[in-house]
């Protein structure tokens, strides 16, 4: 009777899986800005396991792509293995990990997991050793008597007097009126029609289409928004403009549009012609949504006039 009681309960106990080896690898540990990292996670655990399910968890990465290995069995092994593709967009050391991995058995409970932690070294394009970057002249070494650079002296002094005397003169005039500022939507949608025609795109010249892009970009967001977003990062300004503006999709836009320019500038990486046809069509609805904000804006003096 003891007998059949032990059996009952083993056949009744839930069958779960038992503890896995989980490794996180990296392709490299020195990267530049925007460069493509890969991670491998690779766990491998009993025939009891039906699948694993991998939690990342938020840091100062961005997840570019994600690819799940076909599982491999062997002598009542499966091995899992996923390929997570991660680029950085500031400098600095970064931890990434630890990951969560959940163990899903045939049957019974899940089991849990968790990967160690890596450090990743992202540097800038630029370094000391690039021959791009110049050293300073050395200083000019003067020699003699230094009185003979009075009568250079007097010759500075007198066009200065000279330029002084124009401005005054200049000030006296009545200076044309100036022309109105078109509005900074209006200003972006003629870049915009400037650049194409310069066809960069047909001529593969993808990098310098989108360094201009951004320029003229940078350049409406400083008139729309107010703040000058060329010295700042793409995440700093879209930090800045979750706090200006409250349309989600203009801010989502703006994103998706930095973040493609930035893989384009830094990681050359070549666009699709889908990428750059999504791109266009996001900047239409941006132009457009600040139209339909200043049409009702310009059209109130013309109602206040009529009463």
């Amino acid at each position: 009777m003891k007998a059949l009681t032990a059996i009952c309960l083993l056949v009744a106990w839930p069958i779960g899986v038992a503890a896995a080896q989980v490794t996180l690898s990296v392709s490299t540990q020195a990267a530049t800005l925007a460069e493509p990292i890969e991670l491998r996670v690779v766990v491998r655990t009993d025939a009891a396991c039906a699948g694993v399910r991998i939690s990342i968890p938020p840091g100062d990465y961005d997840i570019i792509s994600r690819s799940a290995r076909p599982v491999l069995k062997t002598a009542g092994i499966n091995t899992f293995e996923e390929i997570i593709t991660i680029a950085f967009f500031k400098t600095g050391e970064f931890h990434v990990g630890p990951l969560a991995v959940e163990l899903l058995p045939h049957r019974g409970d899940p089991g849990h997991e968790r990967t160690g932690q890596l450090t990743i070294r992202i540097r800038s394009l630029l370094t000391e050793n690039d021959r791009d970057i110049k050293p300073l002249k050395e200083l000019l070494v003067m020699r003699g008597d230094p009185r003979h650079l009075l009568k250079y002296a007097a010759g500075v002094m007198l066009l200065l007097l000279l330029a002084a005397l124009g401005r005054l003169w200049l000030k006296k005039k009545p200076l044309p009126e100036a022309a109105p500022w078109l509005p900074p939507e209006i200003e972006l949608e003629m870049d915009l029609r400037e650049l194409g025609r310069k066809n960069l795109l047909q001529q593969g010249e993808f990098r310098q289409f989108f360094i201009i892009l951004s320029d003229r970009i940078k350049h409406f967001i400083e008139r729309a928004y107010e703040f000058n977003a060329a010295d700042f990062t793409t995440a700093e300004t879209v930090a800045q403009l979750k706090n200006s503006e409250k349309d989600g999709e203009i801010i989502a836009h703006l994103q998706t549009i930095f973040r493609q320019a930035d893989l384009v500038k830094f990681a050359r990486q070549v666009p699709e012609k889908e990428a750059v046809a999504v791109i266009f069509q996001k900047l239409a609805v941006l132009i457009e949504k600040h139209k339909n904000r200043r049409e009702p804006v310009m059209a109130e003096p013309h109602v206040q006039a009529g009463r």
